[in-house]
């Protein structure tokens, strides 16, 4: 297209292009989620996520026409570009007042209707130094006003949370147990462990599990764990969790052990990075994660290394051979939230997470307490011991 699509949010691109995908004969009503967002503009989270939902997607070659659509839209913190009525008008959902009017009929009735078929929450919840404007709502209380909606109408649906789960751990665990105790199916994460690697990692069980990304941390720590913790589970057919974080900073560069803990692997990372900048900054934070089956991995953020759209995942093995891998983000339209988007479809349309919801609290837990080692200057011992059987793939 001449204008190309900079400068357009995703639901004008693809409008622009596509027309509604048709359901063929006879095939079954689409399900219908209630979206609880922020604000929908132009390539936020919910636009690049809600529009595929809407128009279709892609997963590599291929494209898709979306099985899930959007019943309803909530944003609690519209911003000055929020797009929620236009598109509303465009496609046909409703633009909600509350989360309570998102998900029932008419919410002032004695016994009101469920009127979706899952949730889907994308709120605005980072850690507090991120300096991001946040939802007035923090998510648990989001969540919880979801759950009680389910439970006066009786019905379970799936919930998906994106991203981690919250900015605090008690409101992390809250959030898992509260919805395990009325068996509501749960999901929550980033799309990194569901993109595929350009460059994948061989198989075997590593003695220590490399990832790189860029820098600040509150934007990049949690897809870094997420797309660590997606290749580590498969080193056995049970996670155990975690026993120590200890963020070290820029002494990783003078750590004594260093090569214990990946040195040759960080290394020969930032050597590997396909959008390379700048060699030889040391790392904002370094987290030495150390799990309960003695599995040894780094978190590094490193400020201006490479582009931040690319992360880089590396292992080293038993018999000291070193793999390295990563990937690197497109830009717009952002294709890669295809694949996030193919799973949800598998969530929402079977109640099955194809991921279970543990690895996302512990990556939760990586990253809060990977924060709260660097604020106190020493190691943490942290909840962690979080058990649970590994999906049999990482990515649709």
């Amino acid at each position: 297209m001449v204008k190309s699509l900079i400068g357009l949010g995703l639901a004008a691109a693809l409008a622009a292009v596509f027309a509604p995908p048709s359901p063929a004969p006879g095939a079954p009503a689409p399900r219908r989620v209630a979206f609880i967002v922020d604000s929908w503009y132009p390539w936020s989270h919910a636009d690049v996520i809600g529009t595929r939902f809407l128009q279709g997607y892609r997963v590599g070659d291929r494209s898709y026409a979306s099985p899930v659509t959007i019943a309803s839209v909530y944003a609690d913190a519209p911003a000055a570009r929020d797009q929620t009525r236009a598109l509303a008008s465009r496609y046909g959902f409703r633009a909600a007042s509350s989360i309570a009017d998102a998900l029932l009929d008419d919410a002032q009735r004695p016994a009101p209707r469920l009127t979706a078929d899952g949730v889907l929450i994308a709120t605005r919840e980072d850690l507090p130094e991120s300096g991001q404007r946040q939802s007035p709502m923090r998510r648990v209380q989001v969540v919880r006003e979801v759950l009680a909606i389910l439970d006066r109408t009786g019905v379970r649906v799936p919930v998906f949370l994106d991203k981690m789960l919250a900015a605090d751990w008690a409101d992390s665990q809250a959030i898992v147990v509260e919805a395990a105790r009325r068996n509501v199916p749960l999901m929550a994460g980033s799309v990194l462990p569901f993109a595929p690697l350009d460059r994948p990692l061989r198989a075997g069980r590593p003695e220590v599990g490399v990832v790189v990304a860029s820098t600040p941390y509150w934007a990049f720590a949690f897809h870094a764990a997420e797309l660590l913790q997606g290749f580590l589970e498969q080193r056995a057919a049970r996670e155990t969790g975690i026993h120590e974080i200890r963020n070290v900073g820029a002494g990783y560069a003078s750590l004594p052990d260093r090569d214990r803990w990946g040195g040759a692997v960080f290394d020969a990372l930032l050597a590997s990075a396909r959008t390379r900048r700048r060699p030889g900054r040391p790392p904002a934070d370094a987290l030495l994660i150390r799990y309960a089956d003695g599995t040894r991995a780094v978190l590094a953020l490193v400020p201006e290394a490479f582009d931040d759209s690319e992360f880089l995942l590396g292992a080293q093995y038993a018999d000291g051979t070193i793999a390295t891998g990563g990937l690197v983000l497109g830009g717009q339209p952002y294709d890669h939230f295809g694949y996030l988007v193919h799973a949800l479809v598998e969530f929402f349309t079977t109640g099955r997470p194809p991921v279970p919801v543990e690895r996302t609290l512990l990556t939760t837990g990586i990253v809060l307490f990977g924060r709260q080692s660097a604020q106190n200057g020493a190691a943490v011992f942290p909840p962690l011991a979080i058990p649970y059987i590994p999906p049999r793939r990482s990515h649709p």
